[in-house]
């Protein structure tokens, strides 16, 4: 099986083509696999996997995205970065600006290129769907205030002192079950420091992240809704920074890096091919 493993600042994944190749039926099975086992040119970690198919007429493609749990959720905003400059680079479009489709709606991206190369990407992300200010949430560490943020995705900010010293392990795997969330949600601890904010990531169905791109979203739509930043945010997050737009109504704008790490093919057990 053919496969390019892509990172959106920090956030890694496996690519597949599903047009140049036939695919396992158990695609779920085949993330875990993935980001589970070892095989050659994988990342110290893997988030997740992007699977590239046919799009509706108008779109470039169709990204479908699975966790390392296997779950799939309806939105990646690095994934989607990703799958841009994969489709560039491999045919399925013949321009820089595109649209791709995704499990919450088409999106809108253009290529950034440097030299030529395609270093990054600036993808519209839609308008949030729900936003819930300060929403008192009960956990083992006392009661906590989290702004609610749907961005196709569930997301959960929490504005702390300092995202270095959050129990972003603890409080994260907590609040992702919190019997709030029936369906999980992200979550997000975020601290304002120095001009911009610092963002860590409890990603559903995946544990700490070095970046979420829909977390950066969903973060600076709280930054701006709760008078605490003003858009355009730079977000710093552990594998980098991304910046956000938001004229606090319509669609909101995320920027980023993508950049190739490997290609090759990954060779399945017997009886998965």
């Amino acid at each position: 099986m053919k496969l390019v493993v892509m990172a959106g600042a920090g956030n890694t994944f496996a690519v597949l083509d599903a047009r140049a190749q036939q695919l396992p039926g158990d695609l779920p099975e085949l993330a875990r696999r993935l980001c589970a086992e070892a095989w050659e040119g994988k990342p110290a970690t893997l988030d997740g996997v992007l699977v590239v198919q046919g799009g509706d007429e108008g779109s470039a493609c169709r990204m479908v995205i699975y966790n390392a749990d296997g779950s799939r959720p309806e939105a990646c905003g690095n994934g989607l970065r990703c799958v841009a400059k994969f489709a560039r680079e491999h045919g399925w479009c013949d321009s820089d600006r595109f649209r791709v489709d995704t499990d919450a709606g088409a999106r809108e991206v253009e290529l950034v290129r440097d030299g030529g190369a395609i270093v990054g990407a600036t993808a519209r992300m839609g308008a949030p769907r729900k936003v819930e200010r300060r929403v008192p949430l009960a956990t083992s560490k006392g009661r906590r205030q989290a702004t609610l943020v749907d961005m196709g995705n569930p997301h959960a900010v929490l504005f702390v002192a300092d995202e270095r010293k959050a129990p972003v392990h603890e409080l994260g795997r907590e609040l992702e079950y919190h019997p709030r969330f029936p369906n999980r949600t992200n979550v997000e601890f975020a601290t304002l420091r120095n001009g911009r904010i610092h963002l860590r990531v409890w990603e559903r169905g995946v544990g700490e992240t070095l970046a979420c791109g829909t977390g950066a979203c969903a973060t600076a739509v709280a930054a701006v809704v709760e008078s605490r930043a003003r858009a355009p945010i730079e977000i710093e997050v552990l594998g980098g920074r991304l910046k956000v737009d938001w004229d606090g109504a319509g669609d909101v704008i995320l920027a980023g890096p993508c950049e190739n790490l490997w290609s090759g093919d990954v060779i399945l057990a017997e009886g998965e091919r």
